[in-house]
């Protein structure tokens, strides 16, 4: 179970640096296999340095077929948390922003959710859209051009009648 890591921990390590090695089932990630990897987090004074690497198997459902199968997933994702206090002001329902606004952030006193963090990024690295097989061809439907409903036989039998039979002026 990975746990959170704090950031005044994380200070305390030789080169600020942590590195772990996990191999565990993430609750709402629903994989076949433990999703099993490594991370490595650095704390760089004003921001941390964070990065992954992770591999498991999914079951999907192919997009075209519409048949479940295996894929093994593997991922690498990192990225960069600035540490910074949260502003004590609510933001506005319109902001500009700028581009380090974007990028998640930590309080100085803060941690880190290990788990949190890879499960996300984990979700991000799922494919959306992806064939069983390179030559799926999809749904295949056969439906024979002789074969009539046997409700609509009656109307279809009546409906040729009536084109045969010419038609009498009414008094």
């Amino acid at each position: 179970m990975l746990k959170p890591i704090r950031l005044s921990d994380l200070r305390q390590l030789p080169q600020h640096t942590q590195e772990l090695e996990f191999k565990q089932f993430f609750q709402g990630f629903e994989s076949l296999t433990p999703v099993e990897g490594s991370l490595q987090v650095s704390h760089r004074g004003h921001f941390l340095e964070a990065s992954a690497q992770a591999q498991t198997i999914v079951t999907l459902t192919c997009h075209r077929c519409l048949q479940q199968f295996n894929h093994r997933l593997n991922v690498e994702f990192e990225e960069i948390i600035l540490i910074r206090d949260p502003s004590p002001e609510p933001l506005p329902l319109e902001l500009e922003l700028k581009d380090e606004e974007l990028l998640e952030s930590l309080p100085p006193s803060g941690e880190l959710d290990v788990e949190d963090w890879i499960y996300q990024h984990l979700h991000l690295e799922m494919p959306r859209q992806l064939p069983c097989r390179p030559d799926c061809e999809g749904i295949v439907v056969e439906t024979p051009q002789e074969q009539v409903d046997p409700r609509w036989a009656a109307l279809g039998a009546l409906a040729a009648r009536l084109q045969q039979a010419p038609l009498k002026d009414s008094p």
